[in-house]
């Protein structure tokens, strides 16, 4: 229970950067864009203007979820919280020069949150950039083993025949929940994703043979199917779209778009991990699903950068089979989400966990939509003509709900 609450919290203090990051992510992937059909010199420029706004997102992330978490009422905290990411990838850029991921400042933003908290200003002001320091320079000495660990990983990946497409998106989706590409670059630039003897010379990496005009097995295996996930995600999303209210609805919206358009899933995926840790692995299956059928297909259809709808557009190869897979997982999508998520004991709104045996009381209010707190003895409802009065023995007055019903009293722990 508590542990879905902080995930609500979390949630909800991360709207605001759900809705710019997806917003930098979709400029981002538009420069790249840009950048892939101008002179070398000039996409150097639009490079490291897309890189920048990437590395932004870490930033957006820690100053938001400090500035909720500590009550919304100091940005002095939100802004000692950025200063700590920087000083956090500062220490770790001196043993490891790349950097930094997103989840990095959700890490650090929960860390000073919770100093700032439960300590008086000056122990947490210097608590907070000790812990950052001492953290950055560990991450920098773990991270050659972080290294070698998706390297080994990635052999047990790499030539596999049908079970290298699953095995890759299992593991590429729980390493995009972080915002880390370590494991998809080993195959996308290095032999991992395959050696080809293609126009007369050696290509390695699955992106390297799509750029130069390698549409086969290994592209079907290693890209093809992140078209089909899209679609998916797409489809997860029309289905939560209708359950959810106000902001959060904002916000779905705005990392669907962004994940469509810009082919970057990380953001959508930990929207969805937020709403419910179950939801995101069903997204594992439907992933792995997705790469196993376009490898079948066959499809051929890659991407050099994300793999958003422009590109999906400009190297579309075998339309048929992908817009008609892509309908199915749009349907695919739609329907676990109706059918596996709502019904195991998630609620369709604000990730709250209701038991399955109260699924059809809470129905029976007009769902969980309908219900907006309780009020001394009464529920407070939206709607109080949704109140089906046969299963649930209550008075109403006006939009209030009284009942003796003892889940009545059981639900009240929940909300």
């Amino acid at each position: 229970m508590r542990f879905f609450n902080g995930l609500n919290k979390l949630q909800t203090a991360s709207l605001f950067p759900f809705l710019f990051c997806s917003a930098f992510i979709v400029i981002a992937e538009i420069l790249l864009l840009i950048g892939n059909h101008i002179s070398s010199d000039s996409a150097i420029v639009f490079e490291n203007f897309a890189e920048l706004l990437y590395n932004l997102l870490g930033y957006v992330f820690c100053y938001f979820i400090t500035l909720q978490l500590t009550n919304g009422k100091n940005s002095f905290k939100a802004f000692w919280s950025v200063l700590c990411l920087a000083v956090f990838t500062t220490a770790a850029g001196a043993f490891y020069g790349n950097g930094t991921v997103y989840f990095s400042g959700i890490v650090i933003a929960l860390l000073c949150s919770f100093l700032f908290n439960r300590f008086d200003k000056v122990l947490a002001l210097s608590s907070t950039m000790i812990c950052s320091i001492l953290f950055g320079i560990l991450f920098g000495f773990l991270i050659d083993y972080f290294d070698n660990f998706v390297m080994w990983l990635s052999e047990r990946v790499s030539g596999k025949g049908y079970f290298s497409p699953v095995l890759f998106s299992i593991f590429d989706t729980v390493f995009s929940l972080f915002g880390i590409d370590t494991f998809k670059e080993m195959f996308f630039y290095k032999s991992y994703g395959g050696s080809v003897m293609y126009s007369g010379e050696i290509i390695t990496g699955v992106k390297d043979l799509f750029s130069a005009g390698y549409t086969g097995n290994l592209v079907s295996g290693y890209l093809s199917g992140h078209y089909f996930l899209l679609f998916a995600l797409l489809g997860i999303a029309l289905s939560l779209l209708s359950n959810l209210k106000g902001a959060q609805k904002y916000a779905l919206i705005a990392v669907t778009v962004g994940a469509v358009l810009s082919g970057n899933i990380s953001i959508m995926l930990l929207f969805l991990f937020f709403e419910s840790p179950f939801l995101f692995i069903s997204v594992l299956f439907i992933g792995a699903l997705s790469y196993l059928s376009a490898f079948i297909l066959n499809l051929g259809v890659g991407y050099i950068f994300n793999g958003g709808i422009a590109e999906m557009i400009l190297y579309m190869d075998n339309a048929v089979y992908l817009l008609a897979g892509g309908m199915v997982f749009v349907a695919i999508g739609y329907f676990v989400y109706k059918l596996i998520y709502e019904k195991h004991g998630i609620t369709d709104c604000m990730n709250i966990y209701i038991p399955a045996r109260l699924n059809t009381f809470v129905k029976a209010l007009g769902g969980i939509s309908n219900i907006i707190r309780y009020k001394e003895n009464a529920l407070e409802v939206r709607n109080p003509k949704l109140i089906d009065t046969v299963l649930i023995d209550c008075e109403i007055k006006e939009n209030l709900v009284i009942s003796d019903d003892e889940r009545f009293s059981e639900l009240k722990e929940y909300l």
